[in-house]
């Protein structure tokens, strides 16, 4: 009997010890932190956000037409012969060919008449003049293709037709001025301005744009954001082509609101180099049979997935502020332009 008591009285006390030690515990806090440091993780609520982010993209298309003359190396046509204007008596080839680039416009102005939408300078920066010397001489052209014109649209506008306003090819910002009716439904980015500069290791981005020209949402996790780098911020993101020029998002802890830290720029390439046969697009020739021609070697650029470069928020601002008169005198209400709390 004695030793059942002990047992029980034992047991009593192990019990006591154990709920005292529950009682000590630390109250576990739920929610998200409120330190007004950028997320490290999704907010709630995203999907309504990002679809109030889609209202406010558009698809860019641009397209650039070019006068292209090629020579052979015995005619010896340099740069001081080509510009006598007798290029085409010397061609062995005479052709009109274009090229195109996707890209992503966000829109940061509307009044009855116009919109302002803001993308990347390299997706409307066309070269002038393109040269293509032979490989052994840096004087005696192959090829030289003359820029004629270049179409930017924005795939979605009434009038898709767009005019390049202002540009920073340094920083790769440029500003695009479109002509709307005042019934048209174009709608400024609804997300405060945010600061790139205030982000750090693993804060969380989205990421919305059109890459290959699906309308898409990316995310991805800030890496190296070096605060003395005011020409770009690192992430993990996605990059495809078309997504140049999309806005980047994060998220203040305690708000679950997006703030515009930036748009998306540039993904570094490797260069894959190739053999082609050397014959116009348009010949016609047996696959089925060897090819004896000339061979070129042509170039082609890979894209190295999951490394992007964005132009921080802070830049833009600086660069829209620079171009102030010059805007206002165009007929631009600037202290309109991107989104402002009430």
């Amino acid at each position: 009997m004695k030793y059942f008591s002990s047992l029980f009285l034992l047991l009593l006390l192990v019990v006591a010890n154990w709920s005292c030690s529950r009682q000590s515990l630390p109250a576990v806090k739920s929610g998200y932190t409120t330190d007004g440091k950028y997320a490290t993780g999704p907010p709630e609520g995203a999907s309504t956000q990002l679809g109030k982010v889609a209202q406010s993209i558009y698809r860019l298309n641009v397209i650039a037409f070019y006068e292209s003359y090629s020579f052979n190396r015995s005619t010896h046509m340099t740069l001081e012969n080509f510009r006598k204007g007798n290029a085409a008596e010397y061609a062995t080839s005479h052709t009109i060919s274009n090229q195109s680039v996707l890209g992503t416009a966000s829109v940061i102005y509307v009044d009855n008449e116009k919109a302002v939408l803001l993308t990347c300078a390299h997706v409307v920066n066309f070269q002038d003049t393109l040269i293509t010397y032979f490989p052994d001489s840096s004087e005696i052209i192959r090829k030289v293709a003359i820029k004629l014109k270049q179409n930017n649209f924005v795939m979605g506008l009434n009038n898709p037709s767009v005019k390049l306003i202002a540009g920073d090819n340094k920083h790769d910002i440029a500003l695009l001025k479109a002509t709307i009716q005042p019934a048209e439904d174009i709608r400024v980015m609804p997300f405060p301005v945010g600061k790139s500069s205030e982000l750090d290791w693993g804060d969380f981005v989205y990421v919305m744009g059109f890459p290959k020209g699906y309308k898409m949402v990316e995310s991805g996790i800030v890496s190296n954001p070096d605060k003395n780098n005011k020409r770009f911020f690192l992430t993990n993101a996605i990059f495809n082509r078309g997504i140049s020029g999309g806005p980047v998002f994060a998220v203040r802890n305690g708000s679950h609101h997006l703030e515009w830290v930036g748009i998306a720029s540039s993904s570094p390439v490797s260069n894959i180099f190739y053999l082609e046969p050397n014959i116009d697009k348009t010949e016609a020739y047996s696959k089925s049979e060897p090819y004896r021609g000339e061979l070129l070697i042509n170039k082609k650029k890979m894209i190295n997935y999951g490394v992007t470069f964005s132009v921080p928020m802070e830049e833009i601002i600086r660069f829209v502020t620079s171009i102030k008169p010059g805007l206002e005198r165009q007929g631009f209400a600037t202290q309109q332009f991107f989104y402002h709390r009430e």
